[in-house]
C-alpha cells in the first residue's frame, strides 16, 4: 500500500497546521500579557486554559483597548481551519 499526496492538498494541510500553530502562539502572548497584569492569586493557568480562551480574550479587551493581537489570533485561527479544510475538496480524485 502507496501513500500518495498530491501537492495541493500536501501544501493546504501544512499551511493550515502552520496558521493555527502561530495563532496559539499568539494567544500564549495575549495570556501573558493578561497574567502580567493581574494578581498572582487571580492568573489564568495554561492548564486547561481552552475553557477559558474566551474569557482571556475579554479580559485582554479590556485592558489592551488598542492591541491588534486578538483580530490576529481570530485571523490566523480561521485561515488555519479553512485551509486546514480545504484538502477535503482538492484532495478528492
Amino acid at each position: 500500500m502507496s501513500v500518495s499526496i498530491p501537492i495541493v492538498p500536501g501544501f493546504l494541510l501544512c499551511s493550515g497546521i502552520f496558521f493555527i500553530v502561530m495563532a496559539n502562539i499568539t494567544f500564549y502572548s495575549i495570556l501573558g500579557e493578561v497574567n502580567g497584569r493581574r494578581d498572582p492569586k487571580e492568573q489564568i493557568s495554561m492548564f486547561f486554559v481552552s475553557v477559558r480562551a474566551f474569557e482571556v480574550m475579554r479580559i485582554h479587551k479590556q485592558l489592551f483597548p488598542a492591541s491588534k493581537k486578538r483580530a490576529t489570533v481570530y485571523l490566523l485561527e480561521t485561515l488555519g481551519f479553512v485551509l486546514g479544510f480545504s484538502i477535503f475538496f482538492f484532495g478528492s480524485k
